[in-house]
């Protein structure tokens, strides 16, 4: 389910979008840059969501399946994305071409990062009972894992560190020992409420400047 939504479901999106935004916006855009803006828009959040389930006492399966449909989603809109900018910036992309950026950008991202998660496995056995250690080595392995796809492989970074930690949660839990997994997963929880709350502060500051420097602009 989360790969249908998170897959064809914002291909979907994206083209709907676009042609909303193509017939509707009187900007005279074309199809490019129409698609550009509806794969950015394409992707979804779902803290408001997922807490308002919570309220209502909602299912867990619910719930997991909107989040984990958020996240995936969100390296399919930045591959979707990445692709309509440089058409938008003038590269010109044959089909044999797009399937190549593709694979490139997606499968080399999951690649990447289960190859880094594979390797942190095997460095974690060499740890005895130092969860300090296990976490700030996740933290590293990510970090690292995000700059070799983006930088060094031209892949997708983020699609990269969500296979790393898709790859932590399936296969690689009995590597933690004692209560290093749960002492994890409390600090990943932690770090994702943090970086939540300082997107949407972030985003809330970007919009009130874009407004109040459009109205001084008026104004003059």
């Amino acid at each position: 389910q989360m790969v249908l939504l998170a897959g064809p479901g914002v291909l979907i999106s994206t083209f709907c979008l676009a042609t909303l935004v193509k017939l509707t916006f009187p900007y005279d855009w074309d199809w490019k840059t129409s698609l550009l803006l509806g794969g950015l828009l394409s992707a979804t959040d779902p803290v408001a969501v997922v807490a308002l389930l919570k309220e209502l006492g909602a299912s867990k399966k619910i719930s997991t399946v909107i989040e984990g449909e958020s996240l995936m989603n969100d390296g399919t809109a930045i591959v979707v994305f990445r692709l309509f900018l440089k058409m938008v910036l003038g590269h010109s992309f044959g089909w044999g071409s797009i399937i190549i950026f593709l694979v490139r950008v997606a499968l080399g991202a999951v690649g990447i990062g289960m190859a880094f998660g594979i390797v942190s496995v095997l460095w974690l056995r060499f740890i005895l009972n130092d969860t300090v250690i296990e976490i700030t080595l996740t933290i590293a392995v990510s970090y690292f894992a995000y700059y070799t796809a983006q930088e060094w492989a031209e892949a997708s970074g983020v699609l990269t560190v969500m296979t790393l930690g898709m790859f932590y949660a399936a296969l690689a839990r009995t590597a933690f020992k004692g209560d290093s997994q749960r002492s994890l997963h409390h600090f990943w929880e932690m770090v994702a409420y943090i970086a939540n709350t300082l997107i949407f502060i972030l985003s809330g500051v970007a919009i009130a400047e874009g407004i109040l420097d459009s109205d001084r602009i008026a104004y003059q």
